[in-house]
């Protein structure tokens, strides 16, 4: 796996982890959150399969996403 691992004075970005499910989850669920978004809210699995899909993918080579 290649990390994604940029930082800045304002941002640092890191790999998704099993652990941030629930946050996504916070977000993704939400209707108020995604009511202008392009999808309904999410349910826990949808979010569980999009971080398993995303950590999966992380392990590309070359790395596509």
């Amino acid at each position: 796996m290649t990390p994604v691992l940029p930082t800045g004075p304002r941002l640092a970005l890191r790999e998704i982890e099993h652990e941030d499910t629930a946050v996504f989850l916070a977000i993704c669920g939400d209707p108020e959150a995604t009511r202008h978004l392009s999808f309904e809210p999410r349910t826990r699995d949808q979010v569980q399969a999009i971080v398993d899909r995303s950590m999966n993918l992380a392990k590309d080579s070359p790395r596509t996403e």
